[in-house]
């Protein structure tokens, strides 16, 4: 089985998809060919042209929210309707300075722009402090391979990017706060999830524009019972204010409860999507 995440080796995708492939497919780490892709957007494409059977990607960190790529290949044109969510995976998130180099040689520092945030209070304090500049790139490991080539780089990311690409921890947990990254793994969408009993499901929403329309939406999960664990706004980008809803609530779209909601929604929104049901992370 072919699998697309974020690359290149060495990512928080790449922990992310191992602990997905041992939890959720019960299947050994070498059964898994691990493709590496530079875009969450290429990751999804790869799904949708059947190139990997699956795609693990980041969509929400507890820091510092959801990952609006994530949120966007999930509307767009080419892989809305193609690709689902068949399942995730919860990964707590720990940052450490690596470097070719010492700390007094660093003049910039490179991440992906989510890691860069999680870690405010160290740049701040420690980095900007000495003048060194902050440069965001695609992924931690595409920064820790920066970081290789050159003593005047050092890289957000991982201890695994450490071992990979020959780095020197130079501070370890240098992240504002604990904080926990959730994964979510992509499938075509025919790939369906037997229920469990301890699922999640996800719908995307455009509302009519009327007053009172979202509250109309939230009540019909509240009259079943139905525990939302998550909702977004995201511009549908036909119009400034036009906005579509992402939710997730716990339940599964075989269950009764859940296909009611489902058909209560039908008449008072303009249009809902279906991104997926699928077991929860523990």
């Amino acid at each position: 089985m072919k699998l697309g995440l974020l690359g290149p080796e060495g990512t928080f995708s790449e922990t992310a998809a191992l602990l997905w492939l041992k939890t959720r497919m019960k299947t050994a780490d070498e059964r898994a060919e691990l493709l590496f892709y530079p875009t969450i957007f290429d990751v999804a494409d790869s799904v949708a042209r059947g190139e990997v059977a699956y795609g693990v990607v980041p969509i929400e960190n507890s820091l510092e929210g959801s990952v609006g790529e994530t949120l966007d290949v999930l509307t767009s044109e080419s892989t809305s309707g193609v690709v689902q969510i068949a399942g995730e995976v919860l990964v707590p998130i720990k940052i450490c300075l690596l470097a070719r180099g010492t700390f007094e040689q660093i003049r910039t520092v490179v991440s992906h722009p989510h890691a860069i945030a999680q870690c405010k209070r160290f740049i701040r304090g420690r980095l900007l402090s000495r003048g060194v500049k902050v440069q965001a790139v695609d992924s931690t490991a595409a920064a820790a391979k920066l970081a290789r080539e050159i003593d005047a780089i050092a890289a957000l990311a991982s201890e695994e990017a450490a071992r990979k690409y020959q780095l020197t921890i130079l501070a370890e947990n240098v992240q504002d706060m604990a904080s926990v990254t959730r994964f979510v793994a992509l499938a075509l969408a025919g790939v369906q999830t037997a229920p469990t009993g301890h699922d999640k499901t996800s719908l995307l929403l455009a509302l009519k524009d009327r007053p009172g329309a979202l509250y109309d939406v939230l009540g019909v999960f509240a009259e079943r019972g139905i525990n939302l664990t998550k909702i977004e706004s995201r511009p549908s980008r036909r119009a400034l204010g036009d906005y579509m809803f992402h939710i997730d609530c716990e339940g599964h779209v075989e269950e009764k409860e859940i296909k009611a909601v489902l058909a209560n929604l039908e008449s008072r929104v303009t249009m809902i999507k279906l991104l997926g049901s699928y077991p929860r992370a523990e």
